[in-house]
């Protein structure tokens, strides 16, 4: 089970290295990106639109690779250390989508 609030913390920090590293609007895009990713989660009905949930799943996973191009290598795993919620999260939403 995934603690929302860790969720939401390790999401705000996400966003704060996203932000700082690609700029405010992608920070903003990521937001919104899990926020539908989490609201698809809640009510699986919403898989319905299968290539919706897709398209915001693989925008996280190229803001995570993104974000590895531009730190320091010490500094991306410090990040991928502090995100495991976020990442387990993922991995939660691919596996659902590959049920559909």
């Amino acid at each position: 089970m995934i603690n929302l609030e860790v969720l939401r913390l390790e999401l705000n920090y996400l966003q704060q290295v996203v932000n700082r590293t690609l700029g405010n609007m992608d920070a903003w895009k990521l937001g919104k990106a899990i926020t539908v990713l989490v609201t698809c989660f809640l009510n699986p009905t919403t898989y319905d639109s299968l290539s919706l949930s897709l398209s915001h799943l693989q925008a996280v996973e190229q803001y995570l690779n993104q974000i590895q191009q531009e730190v320091e290598p010490c500094e991306y795993k410090l990040l991928l250390n502090n995100i495991s919620t976020i990442r387990i999260f993922l991995e939660k939403i691919n596996f659902e989508i590959s049920k559909c």
